[in-house]
């Protein structure tokens, strides 16, 4: 019998530290009932996500304290903090790995799987007894897949044509995949010539869906593990998600009331000629809702910044002319910095109120200056403005 525990470095990790943020979070937790003028407005979700992050480094320590795996003669078991589960080893069907877990999966569906954590001491020991005496399930079904792939006549009449059909679509796929990236880096980093990087993020999903459509469900949409298909859902994620944050950090949107309807009509249109007529998503199953759900965000996300980036960028009206003074300065540090003017009414605006700027900008301006405002109708009745020093 060998018995596995988490690894002494992660251990002693958990021993050190959950004490001391149980200890934040509960002086968080308490504090709102000490001071009643401390953040009323957060209150209601301070009190959840501290009761929430001290559960969880409870169980986080009870987990490194008691958790164990262990491979007996017969079978192998995991103990937690609020259960045990016992597989035989005639009832393993086989195992998965991904970035956090391996799964052992049982043949019985009644039965429950036994998950090890990557921070297990001698996980690689474990990954070895089992690739030793059982099947990799992810490997198994990709070599399945393909198998389906090439002897599906609908590919292809041919084995040779499946073969060639697949081999293209999977560099298709790769090409997508990897200007996907490098497009989201340009756009966010350095987008110089702007309008053609925002251009080219916008047409990549295009292309993804295209390429996805014309294929005959040989390239997929979502990417899964062990899977034989080709998928384009980077070509989604990466430009949606730069041409978002480019509108966010570019454009002061001052009325969003136009901005809605069409956000959500362009993303339902391309959500539903991208599911339609397609065999991957089925909704037989609740992966595939949550597929259609992640995709609809990134969608969300690539519609918000197209239709952001035509209203203003190519917006040619005469701009109204505004003057405000500055009240007040900050910056907002996070997973990005964010500099904020506090302007006095101007114009339309009748209510004191920040603006995001540009580095150079907030580091020119002082409090008590004039800066100008430029405001513009947008070309979907979007009303925007831009805010500068001359």
């Amino acid at each position: 019998m060998k018995e596995y525990k988490i690894a002494k470095g992660w251990a002693i990790f958990i021993y050190l530290f959950a004490p001391l943020l149980i200890g934040l979070f509960g002086w968080v937790l308490i504090l709102p009932f000490q001071n009643g003028d401390f953040l009323p407005n957060f209150t209601w979700i301070l009190i959840p996500i501290s009761v929430a992050m001290i559960a969880v480094m409870v169980f986080g320590v009870m987990e490194a304290y008691k958790g164990k795996f262990i491979i007996s003669s017969e079978s192998i078991k995991s103990i937690g903090s609020f259960s045990n589960k016992v597989l035989k080893f005639d009832e393993i069907k086989g195992f998965t790995v991904n970035e956090q877990y391996i799964f052992i999966e049982p043949k019985n569906r009644l039965k429950k799987r036994i998950k090890v954590s990557t921070y297990t001491g001698g996980f690689n020991e474990i990954l070895k007894w089992l690739y030793e005496n059982y099947p990799d399930l992810d490997q198994q079904n990709a070599i399945k897949e393909e198998q389906e792939i090439l002897s599906d006549d609908s590919v292809g009449w041919t084995k040779e044509i499946r073969e060639e059909k697949l081999k293209r679509a999977r560099k298709t796929t790769k090409i997508i995949n990897w200007a996907a990236g490098l497009v989201a880096a340009w756009i966010f980093f350095y987008p110089t010539p702007y309008q053609y990087s925002i251009f080219i993020a916008a047409v990549i999903p295009i292309i993804a869906l295209i390429v996805t459509k014309t294929s005959n469900g040989l390239i997929r949409i979502d990417e899964k593990k062990g899977s034989a298909y080709p998928s384009v859902i980077h070509a989604f994620i990466y430009p949606s998600l730069g041409i978002m944050l480019r509108a966010l950090l570019d454009y002061e949107i001052f009325d969003y009331e136009n901005l809605w309807f069409t956000v959500l009509a362009i993303t339902i249109l391309f959500l539903v000629t991208l599911i339609i007529k397609q065999r991957e998503i089925t909704f037989k199953k609740k992966m595939d809702f949550f597929t259609v759900g992640s995709l609809s965000l990134f969608l969300f996300a690539y519609s918000y910044g197209i239709v952001i980036h035509y209203n203003c960028f190519y917006d040619y009206s005469e701009p109204t002319f505004y003057t405000a003074k500055v009240l007040d300065k900050r910056i907002s540090s996070g997973k990005s910095t964010t500099r904020y003017l506090e302007l006095t009414t101007w114009g339309p605006q009748t209510e004191i109120d920040e603006v995001s700027v540009g580095k150079e900008f907030y580091n020119q301006t002082e409090i008590g200056d004039q800066v100008n405002i430029y405001f513009r109708k947008g070309n979907l009745e979007i009303p925007w403005f831009i805010v500068t020093d001359n």
